[in-house]
């Protein structure tokens, strides 16, 4: 590891502002999205996928821009790109905003959109999830407000749920740049510092990752994921709070930590190409467990042979790797995405098909949620509970433009036990945001800012400029092409808390 090597770190602003993360010219954005149209699929489908592949894989570099995730799913023909969310992860990979809104309006082609036959109009037709009540009158307990910052200004990133009142949070000196734990408990307002989270020591461009919680200890990896360095180290403390230690340090595939889990006496975790590993707490040189050729850690003891980076890829068992039990699970046909939590599943079908399934791992309990889609391929929260896309189109206007039903919620939460929906997130009509806990078990934190809004900002540009180089033989364009993109705006003083641990259920 080569400890010396400085690397600039994030840039400041936390979830919910828009800070210092362009450094890309309008001219660089706007040639993005015109060379990428071609190949671009469908858009608010594809983006939604884009960005969860994009949260699911660690990335080793960090993404600069705010814009370059908007510009990998360009449109074609003035189209818009409308991700409705938000995927905030572990430190050093920049900033995941589902908020961004990508609108080319320099070419002439019509979209595919616009070939379509127009719909009538929609005026008396309400969207499927315009029934879905909020999740504050369908759980009230489970819903708090909470500061976004800590005492001394620092800003939180929720993780999950201790307890049916206490969150666990981390302390953000900059942009996912951890320096501590807290705990907030939503019942007496009160917060306690659980643990510093220091780095090794020299390692320069160094992130806390993602956080588990275990009976008797917290665990969490680090990486330096600015540099190419196939490197991670482990750290624990006490669950009650204290001094947190660093247990060891792997390279090679080893350090391709996707997630991470603690036991009485050992770290787990598993790696991005499959297998799982142990090290003890005390130290040692780390193990592969046998016969975890292909899995994943889901929560420990539990393991998938589906990971983060198998996006699309239907999952078929469920491995206990303490007893090595396996779980097979019957996937139904016709779906895009299938994943399972300890004893529920979900999935959906394509973009269009607006119609989510959920079962037990063996087919039993089969049952479709209308108007709901996966996404991505993270869908199970803590508890096995679903989270969705929640579809606003009720139709389409005489140019074949989707028609939203901007009342319906951004999106919604399944707790299969009552067969309970609720909806949940800030929506707005440019598209709105949510964040999830950070935890590298399922989360049971859902979360979102009230007061920020999501702001269409345009800019006029060189087309001469903007769209070089040319294919040969083509004429160069003249006059000025408009540029425009979403960015959040306001809010950071606090948050709305989903608490997944707080919700009654009963079988």
């Amino acid at each position: 590891m080569n400890g010396d090597r400085d690397v600039p770190g994030p840039a400041d602003g936390a979830w919910g502002e828009p800070g210092p993360v362009n450094d890309r010219s309008e001219a660089d954005l706007v040639r993005t999205l015109m060379s990428a149209a071609d190949a671009a699929p469908e858009p608010v489908g594809s983006l939604l996928g884009a960005v969860e592949r994009r949260r699911a894989r660690r990335a080793r570099r960090r993404v600069q821009s705010v814009l370059a995730v908007a510009a990998v799913i360009a449109v074609v023909g003035g189209g818009t790109a409308v991700a409705r969310g938000v995927f905030p992860h572990g430190g050093g990979e920049g900033p995941i905003l589902a908020d961004a809104t990508a609108t080319a309006t320099a070419t002439p082609e019509k979209s595919a959109s616009s070939t379509r036959k127009p719909t009538p109009s929609p005026s008396a037709v309400r969207a499927p999830g315009a029934s879905i009540r909020p999740v504050a009158e369908v759980w009230p307990a489970a819903v708090s407000k909470i500061p976004a910052k800590s005492a001394d200004g620092w800003k939180y990133r929720p993780i999950t749920a201790l307890s049916a009142t206490e969150l666990l949070l981390s302390a953000e000196s900059s942009f996912e740049k951890s320096g501590r734990l807290e705990i907030y408990d939503t019942a007496s307002g009160s917060r306690t510092v659980l643990a510093e989270t220091p780095g090794p020591e020299g390692v320069k461009g160094y992130f806390t990752q993602s956080v588990d919680v275990g009976a008797e200890h917290l665990v969490w990896y680090g990486t330096t994921p600015n540099d190419d360095d196939r490197w991670a180290d482990f750290w624990v403390v006490p669950r009650s709070g204290g001094t947190a230690r660093q247990v060891g340090e792997v390279t090679g595939e080893q350090a391709e930590v996707e997630a991470v889990g603690v036991t009485a006496d050992s770290v787990v975790w598993s790696v991005s190409g499959g297998g799982v590993y142990r090290m003890p707490l005390a130290g040692g040189t780390p193990e592969r467990i046998e016969g975890t050729d292909g899995l994943h850690l889901l929560s420990w003891p539990w393991a998938a042979d589906v990971g983060e980076r198998d996006f699309g890829k239907k999952q078929t068992k469920l491995v206990n790797l303490e007893t090595m039990q396996v779980v097979e699970v019957k996937t139904p046909d016709g779906l895009t995405t299938f994943q399972c939590g300890l004893e529920w599943c979900y999935g959906s079908g394509d973009s269009e098909d607006n119609q989510a399934v959920v079962q037990r791992a063996d087919g039993s309990r089969h049952r479709t949620l209308p108007g709901l889609s996966a996404l991505g391929g993270n869908i199970v929260l803590a508890r096995d509970i679903g989270v969705f896309h929640v579809s606003s189109v009720v139709g389409r206007d005489e140019r074949g433009e989707e028609i939203e039903d901007h009342s319906v919620p951004l999106i919604a939460l399944y707790d299969p036990v009552t067969g309970t929906l609720a909806g949940a997130g800030r929506s707005d009509p440019k598209g709105g945001g949510y964040g999830r806990g950070t935890s590298s078990s399922p989360t049971s934190i859902i979360y979102w800012d009230e007061d920020q809004r999501t702001v269409e900002k345009c800019t006029m540009v060189e087309a001469r400029t903007a769209l070089a180089p040319f294919p040969s033989g083509s004429p160069t364009p003249t006059g000025k092409i408009k540029n425009c993109a979403t960015m959040p705006e306001g809010g950071g003083r606090e948050f709305t808390v989903v608490n997944l641990l707080a919700i009654p259920r009963t079988e």
